[in-house]
């Protein structure tokens, strides 16, 4: 992975990184979320939003907490100039009318993930898509496709799919076989697109063929994605119909990583993947 400044960690992984050490010093102040809730005037809720960086933290909450947490300056001045930092608008904002909030969160921790694993159980990963795969997509779930929001959502993606090719984080994908297997879009061109990224020096690409037989990720697709600076993966983003949860406590992050780890074991090799899809360009 290149070192560059790209990498330097972004308003959301500030604001995440600031609600892990909000909870962790009202965790050492023996307080709870209730309590937090109520010195606050807000609901409990919010306060668990703010702790786990999907809620805006605002210096003067950032100063109530720490007084009723007993911290003084100037770790309080320090606390204060992060919730500030962690407010800076990304660049992704911009494109706000094209996707929904829920999808936005994910879209800002992707912009500064050191590494991403992923699983893709019926979809090419969305900055591995060319845009016949993505139109075809869409026309499953609508009966016109509005070609105005295709191409600004179109723009948006080729932005992402840039800023990974300047950062290039470590960004490992596994596919089941069905993917590459379901006509979608033009299938060739889309098969000749993959072939061409998975000589990307930044990615690992590899597909879970059906012949494995079973394999942990037979339930739902997932991804890992690991921020700056941080050892393993801090977040596990599970994506359905209408939303997304992610899941942070350490025995779903173990689960989730044991189970892509096993997963890359039982799929073919970057190798046998060019191959295998080599095969289907030709076949």
């Amino acid at each position: 992975m290149n070192d560059t400044d790209d990498l330097t960690p972004g308003s959301l992984v500030r604001r995440w990184r600031l609600g892990k050490q909000l909870r962790e010093l009202r965790e050492a102040a023996a307080k709870t979320q209730d309590d937090a809730a109520d010195y606050l005037g807000v609901k409990r809720p919010t306060i668990s939003r703010i702790e786990n960086g999907r809620h805006a933290i605002l210096p003067k909450n950032v100063r109530f907490l720490c007084q009723l947490y007993g911290i003084g300056a100037p770790q309080v001045d320090t606390l204060i100039r992060q919730a500030e930092e962690s407010n800076e608008r990304g660049w992704w904002v911009s494109h706000s009318d094209t996707m929904p909030d829920w999808h936005e969160t994910y879209v800002g921790f992707e912009a500064d993930a050191k590494a991403i694993c992923t699983y893709q159980s019926e979809l090419i990963y969305g900055l591995l898509q060319i845009p016949s795969y993505t139109r075809g997509v869409r026309s499953a779930f609508v009966d016109v496709v509005d070609e105005g929001a295709l191409e600004k959502f179109l723009a948006f993606r080729q932005e992402r799919q840039l800023r990974l090719d300047n950062r290039q984080p470590d960004l490992h994908v596994i596919l089941n076989e069905t993917v590459v297997r379901r006509p979608i879009g033009d299938m060739r061109e889309q098969l000749l697109h993959l072939l061409k990224a998975s000589e990307w020096p930044y990615l690992t690409l590899q597909i879970l063929p059906f012949a494995a037989g079973p394999h942990p990720g037979m339930t739902n697709p997932f991804s890992l994605l690991t921020l700056p600076d941080e050892p393993s993966p801090n977040f596990v983003y599970l994506e359905h119909a209408d939303g997304a949860i992610y899941l942070e406590r350490p025995a779903d992050l173990a689960l989730y990583a044991n189970n892509f780890q096993r997963m890359s074991e039982q799929a073919l090799s970057p190798e046998e993947t060019r191959a295998f899809l080599a095969s289907l360009v030709d076949g």
